[in-house]
């Protein structure tokens, strides 16, 4: 047989899915297709909706204004990074130590695949020890997308300087 079959599934929220296969499309190819759309899907869901979170949080902020509460905090030093993120990434910061979430490339972009690294920071660290911890902790089996040290450090060196004012 040397024809081909083309599956289009509609998904909610306005995007579509479209599958070709031959007899000859093999498990692999299959599976690759579906993971692919599937990776593509999860990146529109994720942008509507990290779209419609700020809506709300800026909804939320501007109600308690007019209610007579404080304003909307205005965004730390350390929240804006000095170079573009790497991949599907997420930092924050705690008491003692920065964050990094990431999704390892070719994993399902889902958190039941996320992988977390704690980064330790002292108020009293040097650069060059954060560089090096970065470096440390960011590289080996799973590591985050290339180019993360870059982004991470100067969010390692900004949270560092506010553990040293407080």
């Amino acid at each position: 047989m040397t024809g081909t079959r083309t599956l289009t599934d509609l998904i909610p929220g306005g995007s579509a899915v479209e599958f070709t296969i031959t007899a000859d499309t093999n498990s692999l190819n299959i599976e690759s297709m579906v993971l692919d759309a599937q990776r593509e899907q999860a990146t529109l869901v994720h942008a509507r909706l990290a779209k419609q979170v700020a809506t709300w949080r800026r909804e939320l902020y501007a109600m308690r204004a007019e209610l007579g509460g404080k304003p909307a905090p205005e965004t730390g030093a350390s929240s804006q990074p000095t170079c573009p993120m790497p991949g599907r990434m997420r930092c924050w910061g705690t008491a003692d130590a920065v964050w990094l979430q990431w999704i390892p490339a070719g994993q399902p972009l889902d958190l039941d695949h996320a992988v977390a690294q704690r980064i330790q920071v002292h108020g009293t660290d040097t650069d060059e020890y954060l560089a090096a911890a970065a470096e440390r902790w960011l590289t080996g089996y799973g590591a985050p997308p290339a180019g993360t040290v870059d982004w991470i450090l100067p969010q390692l060196i900004a949270w560092r300087d506010r553990l040293a004012e407080s």
